[in-house]
């Protein structure tokens, strides 16, 4: 049993968020590794919310969270050295991803040159936020895509550089400002991540990594934002200027792991509508306490976040500022070659929105609640390879014609609190039954 359990937690670990932080560190020379998951799914789709769409169900092979990637390390002597990492997603279906916001080109997902010593590791490129690694502490669910990060937990996935509202507008090469005509991205080079989600993966980055003492760890991040004007603004609201911190703290000593990671945002959802004075760039922040407990046959972990939006709304627009909680709690444990794994997940909705007023599609209260609940079970074939069944159910709110959208595809959030743009009509539930197989390298 002691091998299988050894096997249980390799097979889990070489896919647990954030792990390429430490891998990049490694021993001198060039690294070639990847990850596979491939899940076959039966998908219930219940009637939406407002009735407007039927039950539907469907097949399909999904490719969670591949990448390809190599890696490379240099010993610079004195303690010095320089590393790379360059991380495509990968689908083995044959599925194509044209958009730069799936990581599907390569150096799409966590990319980067950096610098390490004993004072740590500064590196610059794309990468998680600090505040994104967190959420691998909260969370033990590793096979296929139904670990509750990015979905509920997060508000939605993304992955880009900060949003930039201006550059939805032409330049003005005499003025060197934007103007107010017809929307052309003359002044966007990269694809701009979505501004409510708060599993991010940003370009631009720059980023320190403290060493480690103790089984303590800090990690610092900000991000450079893409072709600020130097004008006037254009828009009522004033000048969107888009910034990013994020940071966390990690300890891991034993069979004890606990994290807490902030993060904030400024100017990422400006009110750009010109006949309002609403706020060009609303300060939104987020807090996460994450905590894990391995107790020899298993482990058991939990999450809790608070997610703040500032207010951006203009006059006579319902107001924009709200919290959303949102909590996870999972586990698994060791049962014959292999392990059961459960997971819930919860958000209640927004709070503390102005009275009367609603944010669609989440209004403040049970219409914006939502609940996963998985179960599954993995076999481990190898230190490298495992199979899985899982079951997956998404509850999504609905209450005064509107509610939530949730979905195991964790893509952009649609509107704050409001879930995943998985193409869902609100309130619609989602039931998945799965097998897949995980192989790393």
């Amino acid at each position: 049993m002691n091998k299988k359990l050894m096997a249980l937690a390799v097979a889990g670990a070489v896919t647990a968020p954030g792990l390429a932080l430490a891998q990049v560190g490694g021993s001198p020379g060039v690294t070639l590794y990847g990850r596979l998951d491939e899940t076959i799914m039966r998908n219930t789709y219940s009637a939406s919310g407002s009735g407007a769409i039927v039950e539907l169900k469907k097949g399909d092979i999904y490719s969670p969270g591949n990448a390809i990637g190599v890696r490379g390390r240099e010993d610079l002597g004195g303690g010095t050295a320089v590393w790379f990492q360059l991380e495509a997603g990968a689908w083995p279906d044959g599925r194509l991803e044209a958009s730069a916001t799936t990581g599907a080109h390569f150096g799409g997902r966590n990319s980067g040159l950096g610098v390490s010593s004993e004072m740590g590791d500064i590196m610059f490129g794309i990468w998680d936020t600090p505040y994104k690694v967190v959420y691998g502490t909260g969370n033990v669910v590793n096979s296929g895509g139904f670990a509750s990060s990015g979905i509920i937990m997060g508000n939605g996935d993304t992955t880009g550089a900060l949003t930039n509202a201006r550059c939805a507008n032409t330049v003005n090469n005499g003025t060197g400002t934007l103007a107010s005509t017809a929307a052309n991205a003359v002044c966007v080079t990269e694809a701009t991540s979505n501004g409510t989600a708060w599993s991010r993966r940003v370009n631009n980055s720059l980023q320190y990594w403290s060493p480690v003492f103790s089984g303590l760890q800090f990690r610092l991040m900000t991000a450079m934002a893409n072709y600020q004007s130097p004008g006037t603004s254009d828009f009522a609201s004033g000048l969107p200027k888009a910034k990013e911190w994020s940071g966390s703290v990690t300890w891991a000593r034993g069979p004890l792991s606990l994290a807490l990671g902030y993060d904030s945002h400024e100017g990422l959802r400006p009110n750009t509508t010109a006949s309002t004075t609403g706020n060009a760039n609303p300060k939104d922040s987020a807090v996460q306490l994450g905590a894990k407990w391995n107790f020899g046959m298993g482990e058991v972990g939990v999450g809790v976040e608070k997610l703040s939006y500032g207010e951006n709304a203009g006059a006579a627009q319902a107001s924009t500022k709200m919290d959303v909680q949102n909590a996870v709690v999972n586990g698994k444990v060791s049962a014959g070659p292999g392990a059961v794994w459960l997971s819930f997940s919860r958000t209640p909705g927004g709070k503390s929105c102005a009275a009367g007023l609603v944010i669609a599609p989440a209004a403040c209260g049970t219409s914006g609640e939502a609940r996963m609940t998985t179960l599954g079970y993995d076999y481990i074939m190898s230190k490298r390879t495992k199979m899985y069944v899982a079951y997956n159910k998404i509850d999504n709110g609905f209450s005064g014609g509107v509610g939530s959208a949730y979905y195991y595809i964790a893509g952009p959030a649609a509107n704050n609190g409001g879930g995943t743009n998985g193409g869902l009509a609100q309130g619609t539930d989602v039931t998945t039954l799965s097998v897949g197989m995980q192989h790393s390298f």
